[in-house]
This record gives C-alpha cells, structure tokens and sequence, in this order.
C-alpha cells in the first residue's frame, strides 16, 4: 500500500471532521446540551439493535466506561434516552432514544454539512481509506450493516445476519453495527 506523503490529503480529511465536530457542537449549544450527549444522541439515531449498549458506545466513541456511564445517567435524567433491559440477558441493557431524544437529534442533524450526490464516488473511496485504517489500527469497523461480510439478502426487503442467523429489516442494515466486518 502507498502512503500520502504530504500532508495535504490529510488535513483535507481532518478539515471535514472538525467542521463536522464544529457543527455538532454548535447544535449541541443551541440545545443547551453537552457535546458527548450530542454525539450519543447521533450515535443511538444510527445504530443497530446490536450496537445500542453502554459498551458499543465506550468502543464507538473512544471514551471511559466511567464517562459514558456519567453522561448517560444525566441523559435518562432528562428524559433524552431510556434503559431497557435485555430479553435474554438480565444483566445487559439496549438504549433507545426517547421522543424527546429523537427531537433533539433530528434538531441536530439539521445543523451537520450534507454531501453533493457528486461526491458520491469519493465517498467510496474514503469508505475505502476508513476500512483500510481500521484494519491497520485493529479497530472495529462499526460501519453500516448492508456492507458488512455477515450481511445476507433473503427477499426484496429482507436480509440475515450471517453471524447471529436473525432476520433484518431494510431499515435495520442501513444502521451501523458494532460486529461488521468488511466483506473481503
């Protein structure tokens, strides 16, 4: 593989991700509301029903267990997400945003840059470049389950999940999930 040599490649990409974080931000003050509770709330807004717990969201954001625990504590204080504990482990619980979550978040959203369809063909690219980078770095790819290698398509809009062997909805694979591998 061969690396950028100079920088201007990267600091195109950085100067995407700090308008990105700008914007949120700038919502997140608007709804008078911390900046991690922003990026929880667009978190859970885009995640599978693999990916909504405690631990996805330490791994997602790259925060401390004690941090996320804190926020989210505050979070279900104001009424923004609720706890729900697993069907079928006890100890486990899923996060769901609340109304007042959803609002928040969809007030939000509307404040983040959209992408010109124009830029569709650069956006495969960067998908590329992020799935190379996670590889490299041993990360999880928590990217968008229709991409992932475990995905499979069983009917016009319906889908399996190859490694829990559960039926997806077309909603559901265009979440992000925590277990994606890229397909190889």
């Amino acid at each position: 593989m061969r690396y950028i040599q100079e920088m201007n490649e990267a600091v195109i990409i950085e100067r995407i991700a700090a308008l990105q974080v700008s914007e949120i931000r700038k919502g997140a003050a608007e709804l008078e509301i911390p900046f991690i509770h922003a990026k929880i709330l667009e978190y859970l807004a885009t995640c599978n029903k693999y990916s909504d717990t405690p631990l996805a969201l330490v791994e997602y954001l790259g925060q401390t267990k004690g941090s996320i625990s804190q926020s989210l504590m505050k979070m279900e204080a104001n009424g923004l997400i609720v706890k729900k504990p697993d069907d079928n482990d006890k100890r486990s619980v899923h996060l769901e945003l609340t109304a007042k979550g959803r609002q928040f978040w969809k007030k939000l959203q509307a404040t983040l840059p959209v992408i010109p369809i124009e830029y569709a063909s650069a956006m495969n690219e960067l998908t590329s470049l992020l799935r190379d980078l996670q590889t490299m770095h041993g990360r999880k790819g928590f990217s968008v389950c229709s991409t992932c290698r475990y995905n499979q398509k069983t009917g016009t809009d319906s889908f399996r999940c190859g490694l829990t062997g559960e039926g997806l909805t077309q909603k559901d694979v265009t979440k992000i999930c925590r277990e994606h591998e890229y397909a190889k």
